[in-house]
């Protein structure tokens, strides 16, 4: 590439990144966290702030979270205490992770390629729309994508340089993802590598460019102190998330064992198409790229890193396709290495022209981006499950400082229970129902309007409607008790009489 058209590139490339990171913030700041499982997850790390026991996740008072490992919890409840607890608070760890993991490629290529390739990456990466959706989401896959990244980037650097630093830091990587997501983050990284090594007969290599040992002893003292106290805390989590979670779920499409929802009984296979999907808009312009370097898909032995490449790409891919309980965020898991893999490929072209079309095609994420942050502001009754305007409006109505709003829904309503910080009292039972509405300063009673009518009459009786707070398919009711009640309805976004 000559001088002129460098600077331009690149000047092109820091505009559409530093674009793409306004409106991430932005949207994190003006979308309300959605049922069910951002919300659920924000309010974990709300209990978790709340009550203080940094061991164990609840589900609900009283009742752990098994499913999980702790460290996403722990950095959003971290983030809310400094920062407040709020949407943004919540999101904000998943940002930095993924900031992480742009820098963590960055100086991968940027080091094998230069300075082009590093900005290719990093404009690839962020520009994919999943990414992009992950990187502000209350969710567990930033924190275990950050960790496989840093595993994969710290093993290649530590053969290749035989930096013990990098050393370090892939039992680091393994420590933490065991803390993130648990021995899948040690099963995606482990088959892409050891295969790499059996392949292209690495294993002197691997063995005297790890400090296994104490490698392996940072690991455990990093992941299994809390493995311990959780297991002593609540026993029964070690067999639920080990046995459950990690066999039960990935082999069982049909699962009964989940303890927190419902399994995600989908087709084998499907992980293809949801990183078809993931990687918009980079899937569309892939097949002509990789065709135009597919001689150079074939390595004859001495170009061992393209071969890391693809195995950090097609494993994670091949260990889903046998899975029939996965989710759209899997494929999270092979986008590091499907764009390691295409800037190396593209860092060989010598042509003038080879960087203008990348901020383009990344700032079409930023596009999407936008019209959802849009429609969530100008509609969000029609494309998002929240009851944040609910819970403002009640908030709205000076309730008493000690009092709790009351749910009678027959499922859970995490945002509910988040933006009230936890003054909610959720039943579907009547004589619960007539407990908690006895109670001093509750006056305020919230139902699903499709369930309003299997309230008991003499309670239905007490209140009179104060909003109507819709969401796609159904629609929310506040209620205010009558002798208390105000002769107009509450005024606010969201709601109407």
């Amino acid at each position: 590439m000559n001088q002129t058209s460098r600077p331009t590139w690149h000047r092109h490339a820091a505009a559409v990144l530093g674009t793409l990171l306004l409106l991430r913030l932005v949207a994190m700041l003006l979308i309300p966290l959605n049922d069910t499982t951002e919300a659920r997850y924000a309010e974990i790390a709300r209990k978790m702030l709340e009550t203080g026991n940094w061991v164990t996740l609840w589900h609900d008072y009283g009742i752990p979270f098994w499913a999980k490992p702790p460290l996403s919890t722990w950095l959003s409840a971290l983030s809310m205490g400094v920062f407040g607890v709020n949407e943004l608070a919540a999101r904000l760890p998943s940002l930095v992770l993924s900031l992480g993991m742009l820098a963590l490629l960055a100086i991968l290529l940027a080091r094998r390629y230069g300075r082009d390739a590093g900005w290719a990456a990093t404009l690839q990466l962020s520009g994919g729309i999943l990414f992009l959706l992950g990187a502000g989401t209350v969710m567990t896959d930033p924190a275990l994508v950050f960790c496989t990244t840093l595993v994969q980037v710290a093993c290649w650097e530590a053969l290749a340089t035989g930096s013990r630093r990098w050393g370090y830091l892939f039992f680091v990587g393994l420590g933490l993802g065991l803390l993130a997501k648990g021995p899948i983050a040690v099963v995606l990284t482990a088959m892409p590598i050891g295969l790499w090594v059996i392949l292209n007969n690495r294993w002197k290599a691997i063995w005297q460019g790890l400090p296994w040992i104490k490698g392996s002893l940072l690991m455990l003292a990093i992941a299994l102190p809390w493995y311990a106290l959780a297991e002593y805390r609540t026993p029964g989590f070690l067999r639920y998330f080990i046995v459950g979670e990690h066999i039960g779920r990935f082999l069982d499409p049909g699962w009964k064992g989940d303890r927190y929802g419902y399994a995600h009984a989908t087709p084998h296979g499907m992980i293809w198409a949801y990183a078809a999907l993931s990687l918009l808009p980079w899937t569309l312009a892939a097949p002509i790229w990789l065709a135009r370097f597919r001689k150079q898909l074939r390595p004859d032995g001495t170009d061992r890193f393209t071969s890391y490449c693809v195995l950090w790409t097609l494993m994670p891919l091949l260990f889903f396709t046998i899975s029939g309980n996965i989710i759209l965020p899997y494929a999270l898991t092979m986008e590091p290495g499907f764009v390691v893999l295409c800037t190396a490929l593209w860092a060989r072209r010598d042509a003038a022209d080879r960087g203008r079309w990348l901020p383009a095609l990344a700032s079409v994420s930023g596009i999407v981006m936008l019209a959802a942050t849009l429609a969530f502001v100008i509609a969000p009754e029609k494309v998002g499950r929240t009851q944040k305007a609910m819970v403002a409006a009640w908030q709205a109505g000076q309730p008493d400082s000690h009092s709790r709003l009351v749910l009678w829904d027959s499922r859970r309503e995490f945002s509910a229970e988040f933006y009230t910080h936890g003054r909610l009292i959720t039943t579907h039972d009547a004589q619960a129902a007539r407990a908690a509405l006895a109670q001093p300063g509750n006056d305020w009673l919230a139902s699903r309007e499709n369930e309003y009518p299997e309230l008991p009459a003499e309670l239905r009786a007490q209140f009179d409607e104060a909003g109507r707070f819709h969401s796609p398919g159904e629609t929310m009711l506040l209620l205010k008790r009558r002798s208390t009640a105000n002769t107009h309805s509450l005024t606010g976004p969201g709601h109407d009489r």
